[in-house]
């Protein structure tokens, strides 16, 4: 393929003093371009990158975050396991600390709402209009601004001020992740990294001015080695609770033949474990939230219906449960375009790279 030069104008920020600037032209690549074509309606999908997606980020609730602070305002870094394809992976979270109006500063672990953020952000990236991707640097920039953020969170009935969002931006920016596979140190940054920002007075006059975002290296090396999937977008943004956008996504990645007959089974244990999104100490209040979840699931037509398994130990106490999912056929559908569009992408990107230059 051939390259565009890229050029580096435009505002700049600072990375171990390394002068670090946005993009202000295309690269052209088959990668980014197959990365923002979907199958079906372009503004209801985006894509689910499985391991940055399945490391718990967003587990802290702000309510949690409130009772674990000291005097000063302080949080420790949190440290997290999980396991991603049966590979036992631990995630730390050194949290954000944030200018307080009032002066003073207050340490923030990324939530719900950055979360929502970050999806928004991922799906503005797969506009070209938005977009920015460098292959040979393992790069990806989007392109946005406060009231674009607020009117898809409104559209999405996740409505935030601009100030809730300008905050969100700065716990995204500032906290940083250090992921662990294996006990080997893979990846440290922050969810997002090199944002460069209008200046107050630019933010209280034009909250429509342009922000720019460095992208994780994860979702980079996943645009370029073509392992994403399609999801519905639409439908996940419907979901209220971030359990259950959490789980739609895993089903997305975990799920792909689903089908009528065949279940999805998941062992309570693993989603509490993966999630960290069901921190209740009795065991009975933990199934009860994940069937709350499962119920949501149903009634947005994610799952049809489930059935479990209970796993009983000494007096007949019950110590997991194994649930079998069965898929609703608006996923079921969803699935089988996910796995379409997957092999148009490989046998598209294959062509290419073939053919003459």
């Amino acid at each position: 393929m051939k390259y565009l030069k890229q050029a580096r104008k435009g505002h700049s920020v600072m990375k171990n003093n390394v002068d670090v600037s946005p993009p202000t032209e295309k690269i052209i690549s088959i990668q980014y371009n197959l990365f923002t074509q979907f199958f079906g309606e372009q503004n209801s999908f985006s894509n689910t990158i499985e391991l940055w997606d399945a490391v718990p980020k967003y587990f802290v609730s702000k309510q949690a975050q409130a009772r674990q602070r000291d005097d000063k305002g302080s949080l420790q870094p949190i440290n997290k396991s999980f396991e991603q394809k049966d590979v036992q992976c631990r995630v730390v979270i050194q949290p954000a600390f944030i200018e307080q109006k009032g002066g003073g500063f207050k340490a923030f672990y990324p939530s719900a709402s950055e979360e929502l953020i970050e999806d928004v952000l991922r799906k503005f990236f797969t506009d070209q209009l938005h977009g920015f991707h460098n292959v040979e640097q393992t790069e990806s920039w989007v392109r946005f601004s406060l009231y674009m953020i607020q009117k898809e969170l409104t559209l999405r009935g996740k409505t935030r001020s601009l100030d809730e969002i300008k905050e969100s931006l700065e716990i995204l920016s500032g906290s940083v992740l250090k992921l662990y596979i294996r006990d080997e140190l893979i990846y440290t940054n922050a969810i997002l990294a090199d944002v460069t920002k209008v200046t107050r007075k630019q933010y209280l006059d034009d909250p429509s001015g342009y922000w720019m975002a460095r992208l994780p290296a994860l979702v980079s090396k996943s645009v370029n080695d073509l392992t994403y999937r399609q999801f519905n977008y639409a439908k996940m943004m419907e979901l209220k609770s971030q359990s259950a956008r959490w789980f739609m996504k895993r089903l997305s990645h975990h799920f792909t033949g689903a089908d009528h007959l065949n279940p999805y089974r998941c062992l309570l244990s693993s989603v509490i474990r993966d999630s960290g999104l069901f921190p209740y100490a009795r065991f009975r209040d933990q199934v009860k939230q994940f069937e709350i979840m499962l119920d949501e699931l149903i009634d947005k037509k994610v799952i049809k219906h489930y059935e479990r398994d209970e796993r009983t130990g000494k007096k007949n106490k019950i110590e997991d449960i194994q649930y079998k999912l069965f898929a609703h056929s608006h996923f079921v559908k969803d699935m089988i375009a996910a796995n379409g569009r997957k092999n148009m992408i490989k046998s598209k990107f294959e062509e290419t790279m073939s053919s003459p230059q």
